[in-house]
């Protein structure tokens, strides 16, 4: 009777562990569709965040990394990813700004947090938690980051732009707060893809366009339809990329495979920084060589969008209980962060 017994407790045993083995080995495959066309450098991000994710899983997870118009428009992949045409998507949270009032915070904000105060409030704060809780009644099981772009060009221009009253009158593509912002000062304020830009511009339909980082901006051509170009970007000092995972296929990965996705998203982005950098860096170096004219934002032009924009965010959270919560919680972040570097942050020295 014994020996039966353990016979029996033995065949459980092994059924259990085949179960385990087969359950271990089981393997899945997404489509991960960007906003972004072939060859830009925060597409190629996209690529190897996919490939990194098949290296770490051992093959147990492969994403297929497709570009705009591969599956859907490159403005449709949210509604996509949300009823499962395609298990994950790679954008910028600002475009839906229509859905979700407080989404630009989540990406880049006129005048907001740089590059570090960002990382802090994501990976150190509640950045990531906030994210999750304004995207899951859309049906995303995960959200996070994949890719990064650095600073942008503030500005390409048929003019140069140097104080708050040239906006007027002027016709801008931009999108989100900013959008808000420049339709305060006067402009007229449009919204077209980065793909309509160098005939807006060389055909004069608009007489100012921001599109992306210099690297994308050079990509796209913006150098050869408009003269000047304006920098530092502070409509927009960092882009945070974001991966949005369908729910359901989220909620069918194991817990490892999440957990390599999760690793594999917050390494594509530290990697992507740096990329960014240098390719910019590249890109600006062209502009020059292009006799473009390159203007420096004036200090105090800065400083007075600051107080629009600070201003904007004010009002938004006096109206919106969620925006609210997110807005103090960046503000926390930042006056945190920058007690520190009150003391620890050396002046520059040109």
């Amino acid at each position: 009777m014994k020996r039966k017994s353990l016979i029996a407790v033995l065949l459980v045993v092994l059924v259990m562990s085949l179960a385990s083995a087969a359950t271990a080995e089981e393997k899945f495959h997404w489509r991960l569709q960007s906003s972004w066309a072939t060859g830009l450098e925060i597409q190629r991000q996209v690529e190897r965040f996919a490939e990194l994710v098949t290296k770490m899983s051992g093959g147990r997870l492969t994403i297929t990394a497709l570009p705009a118009g591969a599956v859907v428009g490159g403005l449709e992949v949210f509604d996509a990813v949300s009823q499962g045409v395609i298990d994950a998507m790679n954008s910028l949270s600002a475009y839906w700004i229509g859905k979700e009032p407080a989404a630009p915070m989540f990406s880049a904000i006129p005048l907001g947090m740089d590059v570090m105060q960002y990382y802090a409030w994501y990976y150190y704060g509640d950045g990531l938690d906030l994210m999750q809780e304004m995207y899951a009644k859309h049906n995303i099981g995960y959200a996070a980051f994949c890719a990064i772009n650095p600073a942008e060009d503030f500005l390409w221009a048929h003019k140069p732009i140097t104080k708050l009253s040239d906006f007027k009158g002027l016709k801008i593509r931009t999108v989100g707060y900013w959008g808000e912002i420049a339709t305060k000062l006067g402009a007229r304020v449009v919204t077209l893809p980065g793909g309509e830009l160098y005939g807006a511009l060389e055909k004069r339909i608009i007489d100012a366009a921001e599109f992306c980082n210099p690297e994308s901006d050079f990509k796209s051509g913006l150098h050869e339809v408009a003269k000047y170009v304006h920098v530092p970007g502070v409509h927009q000092p960092v882009s945070f990329l974001e991966l949005l995972i369908n729910k359901q296929s989220w909620e069918k990965l194991p817990e490892d495979l999440q957990e390599i996705v999760k690793s594999a998203a917050k390494a594509s982005v530290l990697e992507g920084y740096v990329t960014c950098l240098m390719a910019d860096g590249e890109a600006l170096r062209e502009f020059e060589k292009n006799k473009n004219v390159i203007v420096k934002l004036p200090p105090e032009m800065i400083a007075e969008l600051k107080k629009l924009a600070w201003e904007l965010y004010d009002e938004k959270a006096a109206k919106d209980p969620f925006f609210k919560k997110v807005w103090d919680s960046q503000r926390k972040i930042i006056a945190e962060y920058d007690h520190w570097a009150s003391y620890m942050v050396p002046p520059r020295l040109d």
